[in-house]
C-alpha cells in the first residue's frame, strides 16, 4: 500500500524496487491513488507491479472507497500486505483483508493491528529524523531485500514527451535552447511559498543573462498563480504551463526530465524532478532537509530558517551563508547564484 503523496510516492521507489527484485516470482499488487499511479507508471504500466487496485477516500464511479479494499483483497486471498503508510486506517484495512502477514511501522496506535510491527527510533518523546527514502527501505530491510540502491526513479512514457512538445510549440519555446523550470507550489501551508514577486525577479534576471528560457510549473490547483507570474514578467522567454487546457503529472514529468535546472518548493514535482535525475535547487520554508534527503544526484537545498544553504551528499555544490528566517527570506542572488553554479557546471561537462 503506497503513501498518500505525490513526493513520498517518489521516496518509496527505491523500496518498490527492491520488493520486486527481492520477490521477483510473486505476485505483486499496488494499492493506492488513482493520481500515483500516473506518477510511478509509464507507457507499460509499471515494472514493480503484476496489477493494481486503485481506491478513494469516499467511494466513486470508478473506484471502491479505502474500506472497501479490505473485501477486494480477501477475495483475492492474499498473503502479505506491506504498509508504506502510517495511518491507522491502512493497518485496519490491512488486518480486515485476510493476510497472513501485516508489515508496518509501529506508529499511530496500531502496533496491534500488525504481525510484522517495526520499531521506530525516537529521541525522547519526538520522532528521530530520518530520511523518506531510508525510512520505506527499512521495510524492504526487514522482509530479507538488498537496500544498497537509495536512487528514486520514475518513467516518462511517449505520450508524456509528446505533451511536452505540444507544450513547447504552443508556448513558442525550443527544445534545443536551455530551459529552467520554476516550481513554486505546495499541496499544504502556504509558509513553503516562495514570493511571487521574487519568481518574477528570478525569471527576468535568467532569462537577461544566462541564454536561458524560463518555464513556470504547476498544476491544475495552481494555474492562476502561475500564469499571473508570467504576465508580471512580460517576456517571451518566460511562459507558463498554465496555458494548457490539460495538466497531467505525466507532462509535468517530462517538464521536469527535460529541464537544465529546476527551482522548486519542498513538494511533489521536487521529488519528481530528482527521480529524473535534473538539477535541482530546493528552497525550505516551513520544512527542513533532514526527512527528505536525496540521493540521485547533488541537490542544492536553501534552508531558510537554519540560515544556509546545504546540498544532499555532494561537497563540491556550493555552501553560502544566509541569515534568513523564513521562506520569504531567502534572496533571488542566492537562488540565482545557485542556479548558474548548474549551468557552469553543465557547460564544463558538455565542454569536456
Amino acid at each position: 500500500m503506497l503513501p498518500t503523496w505525490v513526493g513520498d510516492a517518489c521516496m518509496a521507489t527505491p523500496c518498490l524496487r527492491a520488493i520486486r527484485q527481492q520477490f521477483a516470482d510473486a505476485h505483486i499488487t499496488g494499492i493506492m491513488r488513482p493520481v500515483l499511479w500516473d506518477v510511478i507508471a509509464g507507457s507499460g504500466g509499471c515494472e514493480w507491479f503484476d496489477d493494481s487496485l486503485f481506491f478513494q477516500k469516499r467511494a466513486c464511479q470508478k473506484h471502491p472507497s479505502r474500506w472497501r479494499i479490505a473485501s477486494i483483497l480477501r477475495e483475492r486471498r492474499i498473503d502479505t500486505v506491506v504498509l508504506l503508510t502510517n495511518s491507522f486506517w491502512s493497518a485496519a484495512v490491512a488486518r480486515l483483508s485476510g493476510a497472513r502477514r501485516v508489515i508496518g511501522y509501529a506508529r499511530d496506535k496500531r502496533s496491534f493491528l500488525l504481525t510484522d510491527a517495526i520499531p521506530v527510533a525516537k529521541i525522547g518523546r519526538s520522532w528521530k529524523p530520518i530520511p523518506a527514502i531510508d525510512y520505506y527501505l527499512g521495510l524492504a530491510r526487514w522482509m530479507g531485500c538488498e537496500t544498497l540502491d537509495r536512487r528514486m526513479c520514475l518513467p516518462v512514457s511517449q505520450e508524456d514527451w509528446e505533451l511536452h512538445d505540444e507544450l513547447y510549440k504552443s508556448i513558442g519555446f525550443a527544445s534545443s535552447f536551455p530551459t529552467i523550470v520554476i516550481n513554486n507550489n505546495t499541496a499544504s501551508h502556504s509558509s513553503r511559498l516562495w514570493p511571487l514577486a521574487n519568481v518574477v525577479e528570478l525569471a527576468l534576471q535568467l532569462v537577461q543573462g544566462n541564454d536561458c528560457q524560463v518555464l513556470i510549473h504547476c498544476g491544475p490547483n495552481e494555474r492562476q498563480h502561475a500564469l499571473r507570474a508570467e504576465a508580471e514578467a512580460n517576456h517571451p522567454l518566460v511562459a507558463s504551463m498554465g496555458r494548457c487546457t490539460d495538466l497531467p503529472i505525466g507532462l509535468s514529468k517530462a517538464v521536469m526530465a527535460s529541464a537544465q535546472v529546476v527551482v522548486t518548493t519542498d513538494s511533489g514535482p521536487r521529488h519528481m524532478a530528482i527521480a529524473l535525475n535534473s538539477n535541482v535547487v530546493t528552497l525550505f520554508g516551513s520544512t527542513t532537509p533532514e526527512w527528505t534527503t536525496t540521493y540521485n544526484r547533488p541537490e542544492i537545498c536553501i534552508q531558510a530558517n537554519q540560515g544556509s544553504a546545504v546540498d544532499n551528499f555532494s561537497s563540491s555544490t556550493p555552501v553560502s551563508k544566509m541569515t534568513a528566517l523564513g521562506i520569504q527570506d531567502i534572496s533571488v542572488s542566492e537562488v540565482l547564484d545557485s542556479v548558474q553554479w548548474f549551468l557552469r557546471s553543465t557547460a564544463n561537462l558538455s565542454a569536456a
